[in-house]
């Protein structure tokens, strides 16, 4: 059966080099950076210094350290990007940096550390893996992935209007690299398997991948980026299986193997923190739209409130209708300019009135545009119908939701403008929590 992908039209920006953002004087610091609340180790009033752990929490839970030194002036909640709500700590800027602005000693970690000690490293930086939407501990997945004898790592964004990890592909390389080999060292992976856009990315030399991953094999595969979704998981897990036979040392272990995937953004988080010996404080954050006075790629200390990055990009040229944050397929629409910046913020969109869509929602119309836009086909239209307006519905219909691979296509089909992917999506988390 031939994969159902979707073509879409979305402005591409170009952008020359990482601008670095003036250091807010408040960063307000969530205790959910990832796939779960971290409990704060810091009450207001207390003096912190820059990187000083913040926040712990247990397993998938990652550490939070301080972006900047300074006062706690308060710990509320605030609205977060993804649009929950989270408790917070305001940090007022005062004091001195001990990372920002000082002269990094490389820490070569390729003999001197075991494998287990690379996983308690990654743990200990709060380092957490962006490659999807649920954004757990990487440590915890390399921990629970001990079976994976492949590391698949995208190098392109997996929504087509961002453009923020096919950058840190093309301009760190030899960075990404270095992490991948680590994650592959830690997740005792056989082969590195790297997903690139022929567009934009160029691949690096032989002479330097046999430098950086020694003995563990090492693949690039071309990936047709013009579809959506090309970079989901089952699309570049169908990929792997199509062309994993002469990876893996032992080819009866085919069919067994289902990489851990991580995109480039997560790889060069471990290079940077285990490599420079510096906890993760900040990110980098693509910051476009046509509201906006100058598209930039911007790298941003944790905590930074939106609206200081509109203000390094020059403000707007427009006055903006709509903030999305993290892709216009799937990104999530905010209103508070005040909304902090977490770790897995990916990009800032600013759109004017005429450049949105009609977003009127109306009676579904059965005319199947979603079933036929799923790759999994799943009938989301019956999904959404059985929990709105109670319409009976097999068990076995309401298992395919998860099969939902969280590409969203059902959304951008639908002319009724229903949430019918929330829908799906919804069901799927509450009946993994059920089962915990």
């Amino acid at each position: 059966m031939r994969e159902k992908k979707e073509c879409f039209d979305f402005p591409r920006y170009e952008y020359r080099r990482l601008h670095t953002a003036c250091i807010p004087a408040t960063a307000i610091v969530s205790v959910r950076q990832g796939s779960g609340n971290s409990k704060f180790l810091i009450k207001e009033g207390d003096t912190v210094t820059e990187g000083q752990m913040i926040a712990s929490g247990y397993k998938n839970i990652v550490p939070i350290h301080a972006p900047i030194p300074g006062i706690v002036g308060e710990i509320s909640e605030r609205v977060m990007p993804d649009g929950s709500c989270a408790e917070c700590a305001v940090l007022r800027f005062e004091g001195k940096f001990h990372f920002e602005g000082k002269e990094r000693i490389y820490a070569d970690y390729r003999k001197k550390q075991g494998d287990r000690k690379l996983i308690s490293l990654m743990r200990e930086n709060g380092i957490i893996n962006t490659f999807d939407f649920e954004n757990h501990s990487l440590a915890e997945q390399i921990s629970s992935s001990a079976s994976n004898k492949i590391l698949g790592v995208r190098l392109f964004d997996f929504d087509p209007g961002c453009f923020r990890d096919g950058f840190i592909s093309s301009s760190f390389t030899a960075e990404v690299l270095e992490g991948a080999y680590l994650c592959a060292r830690a997740l005792h992976a056989e082969t590195v398997v790297f997903f690139y856009d022929g567009r934009d990315f160029v691949i690096p030399d032989k002479k330097m991948t046999e430098s950086v991953f020694d003995t563990i094999q090492c693949r690039f595969l071309k990936i047709d980026t013009k579809f959506y979704p090309s970079g989901s998981r089952r699309v570049l897990e169908k990929v792997v299986q199509k062309n994993i036979g002469s990876y893996l040392k032992n080819g009866a272990e085919k069919e067994k193997t289902h990489p851990l995937f991580i995109d480039s953004a997560t790889a060069y988080s471990v290079y940077r923190c285990l490599c420079l010996s510096t906890p993760l404080t900040d990110t980098i954050v693509e910051v476009n739209g046509p509201a906006l006075h100058e598209a930039k790629m911007i790298k941003v200390k944790i905590g930074t409130p939106i609206r200081r990055l509109l203000e390094e990009c020059g403000g707007c040229e427009k006055e903006p209708a709509k903030i999305i944050i993290n892709g216009l397929i799937k990104g999530t629409a905010v209103s508070d300019l005040d909304i902090p910046v977490t770790k897995y913020v990916k990009t800032v969109t600013l759109l004017y009135s005429d450049s949105l869509p009609d977003q009127n929602t109306s009676e579904c119309i059965h005319c199947g545009f979603c079933r036929k836009a799923c790759p999994q086909g799943i009938q989301s239209d019956l999904i959404y119908s059985h929990f709105v307006n109670k319409t009976p519905l097999s068990a076995d219909m309401l298992l395919s939701a998860h099969l939902c691979d969280n590409c969203a296509l059902c959304n951008a089909a639908c002319p009724a403008r229903l949430p019918l992917y929330q829908t799906v999506s919804t069901y799927k988390e509450k009946e993994n929590a059920a089962q915990l």
